[in-house]
């Protein structure tokens, strides 16, 4: 980080008997840290225990070979709203150092609390180290639309009064997590004993998933079946059933979605739970 000097001077003088001053103009100049320092993320966008990838370079903008140089990553540490502080990455792995594009080692991690430190040796005048490392959103990551982790990157070589920083910020995305899980019961029936298939659709994703469709192919096929969605029978216009293919909804039936999950946070731990929204479909096949 550049200093800025700023210096004026005053000059008194008589007049006969009145004492007067003067100022002159303020001076200024600029010295330069020799270390300089930027942090980017290569994923601008976060999930659930998805993995952010940073890169920190820094230029030895100096005459002088650097030592000692010291990375300090805060992971992202914040506060809740009541106060506890949490830390909502977690460092996967070692590092990679490369020195003016050559790879030169694979730094360990110091871990600390709500922070991670790295260590370079040197760096020659002139030269530049990319530092890149990953991280885990982990359970204290902020997973509702619009959340950022704003991360800050600290480095100080030896003998410099001023470390220098650089902030990344990456956004949750926003997205939806479908699933669908199928029954049957009961696991074992006779000839003409009902057959119940049950599908659990759900949606882990902060962000609302709409124009669902469910096609299954049953085989065998059940000669007629009954359509339940969340405890609702639909009527057969809803739904076509062709050949043991079940597709829901018809063209002309209503439209399925899964909202976004609900998701909150422990403001004591800082924790973050999602419940997924959840429709079940039934299926009741006579054969």
């Amino acid at each position: 980080m550049a200093q800025t000097i700023t210096n004026q001077a005053s000059l008194s003088f008589q007049v006969g008997a009145v004492t007067s001053s003067v100022r002159s103009n303020i001076a200024t100049a600029t010295v330069s840290q020799a270390l300089n320092v930027t942090k980017t993320p290569l994923n601008e966008e976060y999930r659930a225990d998805g993995t952010v990838t940073y890169v920190v370079s820094l230029t030895n903008a100096g005459t002088s070979a650097l030592s000692d140089i010291t990375v300090t990553d805060t992971l992202g540490t914040y506060e809740t709203e009541s106060g506890t502080t949490v830390t909502p990455l977690t460092i996967d792995g070692d590092a990679l150092l490369l020195t003016d594009g050559t790879v030169t080692s694979r730094p360990t991690p110091v871990v600390g609390e709500g922070s991670v430190s790295f260590t370079i040796p040197a760096l020659a005048a002139g030269s530049t180290a990319q530092l890149i490392y990953a991280a885990l959103a982990n359970g204290t990551a902020p997973l509702a639309p619009g959340s950022t982790i704003d991360n800050t990157v600290t480095a100080a070589a030896a003998g410099m009064t001023d470390p220098v920083t650089a902030t990344a910020t990456v956004t949750a995305a926003e997205y939806a997590d479908v699933a669908v899980v199928k029954a049957m019961s009961p696991a074992t029936l006779s000839d003409g004993d009902p057959l119940t298939y049950t599908f659990t659709l759900t949606n882990n994703g902060n962000t609302e998933a709409t124009q669902l469709t469910l096609t299954d192919a049953f085989d065998p096929a059940p000669a007629s079946i009954t359509v339940t969605v969340d405890g609702e029978t639909l009527v057969p216009t809803e739904y076509t059933y062709e050949t043991g293919v079940l597709t829901l909804p018809s063209e002309t039936g209503t439209p399925i979605s899964l909202p976004a999950a609900r998701i909150t946070q422990d403001e004591t731990t800082g924790e973050v739970t999602v419940v997924p929204s959840t429709v079940t479909v039934t299926v009741i096949g006579t054969f």
